[in-house]
């Protein structure tokens, strides 16, 4: 029973890979899909703002259905629908009905996510179900660099279509393997009413607000900061001393305190560890600002990715212990601010210059510290949400 566990664990956190990385694989091919489709850069954004913003609203509609259904149904049926839809895109005949393609793909994708959640609370214990969900929520950072190099390297070396035929292909190999290793729940239905005025009660709780904002701007740093990056060197041809991808696998050295988390959180606590990872951020981007090169672009990356791997745990487990008994809806409400800013992200970064950019990240996360700052003085605070309203 415990290799089974083991087995299902490693397969959820590699389908999990698969999955996010669908949020980051428009980013180096924006020049493809303008020479593809006719159209500009900054239409070539909504490509990944339609996957994402869909896959936003997909968790918190999956989140809800995980409450009533069996969570193996779920990810099968999930992972086989999206197989087929992300076959069926890449012969769109315009960028619109593409659009639309990727939209119903980002929804069918955020089938993933809160059912795998559920199912390992439900089936893993101990070891390693904490092992389970610091490496899914791991693997879907590492998935931001993960996701752009394994797109450059299908579409610059085969073709448009092998991006996505490849895709198609992981998704039903891994709708094979769980439908092999994933067990059955027992699962009792629970009435959810009144949804809106929970969720509603969730963000009118302060030390819930900071932490969805703080959210918010994690995932739309990255998305912000790579595709302005890829945006600077298509329009202005600018040279750059090193391949796109060896620019993003230097990047994951920031993966590394990941794995650090929980022994920080341990000796500092989460507020502090989450105030030090929102001042790594600000710190990193000071550098291209100073001087912009490759080196101090690659410090920023770095830096960001860092941070992110450090402020993601923290802010999941604040927001965990500040929704109390409603902890579930608090952290569906955060994937959904969390990815929300990523699509807004992928918009702005064909809007605003490279270099307001990086002057934009400094300031934003000096305020999001000092916010952060603030969260010390409320930590015994509590969630007030009537039990009519879950």
């Amino acid at each position: 029973m415990f290799k089974q566990a083991k087995i299902a664990s490693m397969i959820l956190i590699v389908a999990g890979i698969f999955i996010a990385s669908n949020l980051y694989t428009m980013l180096p091919i924006q020049t493809v899909l303008t020479e593809k489709y006719m159209i500009s850069l900054e239409a070539a954004s909504m490509a990944s703002f339609c996957f994402i913003i869909s896959y936003a609203f997909g968790l918190l509609s999956f989140g809800i259905l995980t409450d009533r259904f069996e969570e193996k149904h779920i990810l099968i049926y999930g992972m086989l629908a999206l197989s087929i839809m992300t076959l069926w895109i890449p012969f769109a005949n315009n960028y619109l009905t593409f659009l639309i393609g990727r939209s119903i793909q980002g929804f069918l994708a955020a089938s993933f996510a809160p059912a795998a959640f559920s199912y390992i609370f439900h089936h893993f214990h101990g070891k390693t179900q904490t092992i389970s969900i610091a490496m899914i929520n791991t693997g879907f950072l590492f998935a931001g660099i993960f996701g752009q190099m394994l797109s450059a390297a299908l579409v610059f070396s085969f073709s448009f279509h092998s991006l996505f035929y490849a895709f198609s292909g992981f998704y039903f190999i891994f709708f094979i393997l769980l439908i092999v290793t994933l067990e059955y729940s027992k699962k009792t239905n629970i009435i959810t009413t009144k949804l809106l005025r929970h969720i509603v009660t969730l963000i009118r709780f302060t030390p819930l607000q900071k932490l969805y904002i703080t959210a918010f701007f994690l995932l739309f740093t990255v998305m912000l900061f790579y595709g302005g990056f890829e945006i600077l060197l298509a329009k202005e041809n600018q040279s750059f001393p090193f391949s796109h991808q060896t620019f993003r696998l230097i990047g994951l050295i920031g993966i590394v305190p990941a794995f650090f988390a929980s022994q920080l959180e341990s000796r500092f606590g989460p507020i502090q560890v989450l105030s030090g990872s929102l001042v790594l951020m600000s710190i990193g981007f000071i550098f291209p600002i100073v001087t912009l090169n490759e080196w101090t672009l690659i410090m920023a990356s770095i830096c960001m990715i860092g941070s992110t791997s450090l402020t993601i745990p923290m802010v999941v487990l604040l927001v965990g212990r500040y929704g109390h008994e409603s902890k579930g809806r608090a952290i569906s409400l955060y994937s959904f601010t969390l990815l929300t800013g990523a699509s807004v992200g992928s918009i702005c970064a064909a809007l605003i210059p490279f270099t307001y950019i990086l002057i934009g990240i400094v300031f934003l996360f000096i305020g999001l510290v000092l916010m952060s700052r603030s969260l010390q003085k409320e930590k015994d605070q509590k969630l007030k949400v009537s039990s009519n309203s879950i």
